[in-house]
């Protein structure tokens, strides 16, 4: 019974640590697109949105950039994937939120003072936030900016606009933080059973 307790948690942690790295640290789309004299390939997470990585060190960092998109599908299936991630950026957030709980009642079971336990839960918390950071700074490396040659004159060209042209879906992100999501579910199941089973 015990056995089976500590493998419904083992199984929720490892499925709420999958799902919140895909989530959030793994790129989920891929962004090809101009600004001015600069092709621009980006490697997004999907609450980093449309905007670019790479912008910052041809623009100013806190010029907020106008945002084109080649065709209006493009922008539809950003909104989505945004809603989408948002959805499940939330579940995995409150199952983090559970497990923390579950960690602080268990310390403080186990005679810690509550002060420590706070400074724990916190410590925790921000080393996810640096983790996390760490991961989607590291896997939005395929990102590019490369100057174009460009023969149009200076009026024909975009020079204060982004424009995508092409939006492709990173499939393995989203598919990793779904199977999270199930992973979690069967967690749920097996303690809920364990649970109601009788001594």
């Amino acid at each position: 019974m015990i056995f089976l307790k500590l493998k419904s948690i083992e199984l929720f942690l490892l499925s709420t640590a999958v799902g919140i790295i895909a989530t959030f640290a793994a790129p989920w789309v891929d962004l090809r697109g101009t600004y001015a004299a600069w092709r621009i390939v980006e490697w997004h997470t999907f609450w980093r949105g449309e905007d670019a990585f790479q912008l910052a060190s041809v623009v100013s960092s806190s010029y907020r950039v106008p945002i084109e998109y080649a065709t209006t599908d493009m922008q539809a299936m950003m909104r989505n994937l945004f809603a989408l991630g948002s959805a499940l950026g939330a579940w995995h957030i409150v199952a983090l939120i559970v497990l923390l709980v579950i960690g602080a009642r268990w310390r403080l079971r186990n005679g810690a003072s509550m002060k420590r336990t706070a400074l724990e839960i916190f410590a925790l918390v921000i080393a996810n936030f640096i983790v996390l950071y760490l991961l989607s700074s590291l896997l939005a490396l395929p990102s590019t900016l490369t100057p174009k040659v460009d023969f149009r004159t200076t009026e024909d060209i975009h020079t204060n606009s982004l424009i995508w042209s092409s939006v492709n879906i990173l499939p393995v992100a989203p598919l990793l933080a779904g199977v999270a999501v199930i992973g979690q579910m069967a967690a749920l199941g097996m303690w809920l059973r364990i649970r109601n089973k009788p001594f």
